[in-house]
């Protein structure tokens, strides 16, 4: 679902998880969120958005896609990552320069084994080898520039889909 603030400063969507009482319509087999926020450059004063993370998610990583953010006083530009600590139930965003645009990703803990070689993250090395070797075959699709915008990168997916 999408939803669009009253003031139309941000457009929220709710790919995985919930925010301020609108679910996904999609269930994740694990208690995980993902939620992107736009915030559009018509507001009259800098955008805020906030959202109310799980207790239970001791995981929570913002993505800055495009533009710059704010958190407790703390400027974060484009193509950053935050690891934000866990136990902080309110999380409050503000977009600086009028347009950004975020990517929320947070969860509970799997409490499984963990195995990671560069950007990948599995179970086992033995997963890690499979892994790389579908992604050298092009089974994950192939790569793009970050430069894309949303409708380049949806032709790309289109052209070079993921066999999974």
């Amino acid at each position: 679902p999408i939803i669009t603030s009253e003031d139309e400063s941000t457009i929220t969507t709710v790919v995985a998880g919930e925010h301020n009482g609108v679910r996904a319509p999609v269930e994740c087999p694990t208690n995980a969120s993902i939620i992107r926020v736009q915030f559009t450059p018509n507001a009259k004063d800098p955008s805020t958005w906030t959202h109310t993370l799980p207790p239970t998610h001791e995981t929570a990583i913002l993505y800055i896609r495009q533009g710059s953010v704010q958190i407790d006083n703390q400027r974060i530009p484009p193509h950053h990552t935050v690891y934000l600590t866990p136990g902080g139930e309110q999380l409050t965003i503000q977009a600086l320069e009028g347009e950004a645009d975020v990517l929320l990703l947070s969860g509970e803990p799997l409490r499984e084994p963990i195995a990671s070689q560069g950007s990948m993250v599995m179970n086992t090395q033995e997963e890690i080898q499979k892994a790389y070797m579908d992604y050298q075959r092009g089974f994950m699709g192939m790569p793009w520039d970050h430069a894309l915008s949303d409708d380049e990168w949806r032709e790309h997916v289109k052209q070079n889909p993921s066999r999974y």
